[in-house]
């Protein structure tokens, strides 16, 4: 039976059966899951928050656990799970919080009994009547079943953080805390100050888990899984760092580009970025003015950047946009790349946004991102693999590498040969790396006016030679493996010559 399309956007609409043959990664996660509600038997429950970007895979996560409570015998015969929607706007009170959680038992039942019960409760105007009425109402329910409640809420740091007072989070945690029958899985975008405050509420209550972005193997089992094609390291491996391993773009590109080659892929971008121009604007439009021309500051800069840098270009204070950056952070928009010392920088979270900001601002920034992209085609899916007629190949008839270097020279000299035959550079320069002159070929790079469209080999040298490099992460990660096929081809000269 062949799959059907993963939701890239509403994973709920799937059936339960549907559900669980498209969860094909993620497994960890989920047993990690599975695990603490086998423990969680004593009187104090462990409490679950999973963290990560829009698009990472949360809701399916979530979904997933919840259909293998009802389906695991070991797991059905304790809990009962309590599915709210992905959205519970709502929820503005404890009182609330319970009584969305009648709601939704009323809906997972069908038993007119418990829609009653939800229409009586609504009608209470006193809100410590409502929180104990309807917490009352809920271990009934769960005495009735013999079962412990399994809560499943998303986007809890708008709940706890943002729509719940602080004041009323500490009802919320008391009853968590202190109740046996309800245990709490959760979602969030990002941390937020009730998890990290040592004086609000949340602290240290929740088991926080990271749902890290997807390796290259998670990507080429979920991209299999959408289309049904087998892809190779060097083909699936640009797409992971152009979605940065989020399974939502993923499936974008996927069901966009199945059956073509990551040549074609890249041809078609900005046909890719025009269709889903509404899915990435929406993000943009929704944001206040002044964090919106802080998010595209960032955006404009690619690289990650620190407060001071995006202040400056944006023509804010630091201070204020410091306290952006630390919302935007909390909607999940922005996150930390890196902390020098007491410094952090910044980059926008989903990259394929990024992508398609720069790409939509035209001029240098534009040709930026389409160079980049260019040496990802001919680094991973070159033209001509073997490289019989390039300028690799005379490096090692050659053998010199001052000639190499001179060979070097011309090629960059003449920036349409670039262009054309860019697999030849890229081996070249790899080559003489390898073969013990790195800094001269990377003085050659950085000083030659080709240097635009050789990014990520720049940036791969330095690495090479443990400089410290600061470029968008997709430069990073292809600068990662050029890193390595250099050390290749070192390795391979230095058996060569062992020989």
């Amino acid at each position: 039976m062949a799959s059907t399309p993963p939701m890239k956007y509403n994973p709920a609409f799937l059936t339960e059966d549907e559900l669980i043959r498209n969860f094909v990664i993620r497994q960890k996660d989920l047993e990690l899951i599975l695990e603490v509600l086998r423990e969680n038997r004593d009187q104090n429950n462990q409490h679950i928050l999973l963290v990560a970007s829009r698009g990472a895979g949360k809701t399916m996560l979530v979904l997933r656990a919840a259909s293998e409570i009802r389906r695991n015998k070991d797991f059905s015969e304790k809990w009962y799970p309590v599915v709210f929607s992905e959205e519970s706007y709502e929820i503005c009170t404890p009182g609330e919080f319970w009584l969305e959680t009648i709601f939704q038992i009323g809906q997972q039942t069908k038993n007119k009994r418990w829609k009653d019960v939800y229409e009586d409760l609504r009608k209470e105007s006193d809100e410590d009547r409502l929180r104990e009425r309807a917490l009352s109402q809920l271990m009934d329910f769960a005495d009735e079943r013999n079962r412990r409640l399994l809560l499943v809420v998303e986007n809890l740091n708008m709940i706890l953080g943002q729509q719940i007072s602080p004041n009323d989070v500490w009802k919320l945690r008391h009853t968590l805390q202190n109740e046996p029958r309800i245990m709490l899985l959760g979602t969030a975008v990002s941390r937020f100050d009730q998890l990290d405050n040592s004086e609000n509420a949340m602290f240290e209550l929740f088991r926080i888990h990271d749902l890290e972005p997807l390796d290259t193997d998670e990507c080429r089992r979920l991209w299999e899984s959408t289309t049904s094609e087998k892809l190779d390291v060097n083909r699936i491996r640009p797409i992971r760092i152009l979605t940065g391993g989020n399974p939502r773009l993923l499936i974008i590109i996927s069901n966009f580009v199945a059956k073509s080659s990551f040549k074609e892929l890249m041809a078609n971008l900005t046909r890719l970025v025009d269709e889903h121009t509404e899915y990435f604007k929406s993000h943009l439009d929704n944001l206040p003015a002044q964090e919106r021309k802080v998010f595209v500051t960032l955006a404009d800069i690619w690289n990650p950047a620190s407060a001071k840098e995006i202040a400056d270009l944006a023509r804010i204070g630091v201070n204020k946009v410091s306290a952006h950056l630390q919302r935007l952070m909390s909607k999940g928009a922005v996150v930390v790349a890196k902390q020098q010392g007491g410094k952090k920088l910044y980059q926008v979270a989903e990259r394929m946004y990024n992508i398609y900001h720069l790409m939509r601002r035209r001029g240098a920034l534009a040709r930026r991102v389409r160079a980049v992209v260019n040496f990802m085609v001919s680094f991973y899916e070159p033209e001509n693999p073997h490289y019989e007629h390039t300028l690799a190949s005379i490096l090692t008839i050659i053998g010199s590498p001052e000639e190499s270097l001179q060979h070097a020279t011309n090629y960059l000299k003449d920036r349409s040969v670039v262009k054309s035959l860019p697999e030849d550079g890229i081996n070249l320069f790899v080559n003489i790396a390898a073969a013990g002159c790195p800094r001269e070929a990377l003085n050659l790079l950085q000083g030659s006016p080709s240097a635009d469209l050789m990014e990520p080999l720049i940036a791969g040298l330095r690495l090479f030679l443990d400089e410290e490099v600061r470029v968008p992460v997709e430069v990073l990660e292809v600068a990662k493996d050029v890193k390595k096929r250099i050390m290749e081809q070192l390795e391979k000269l230095n058996k060569e010559n062992a020989i």
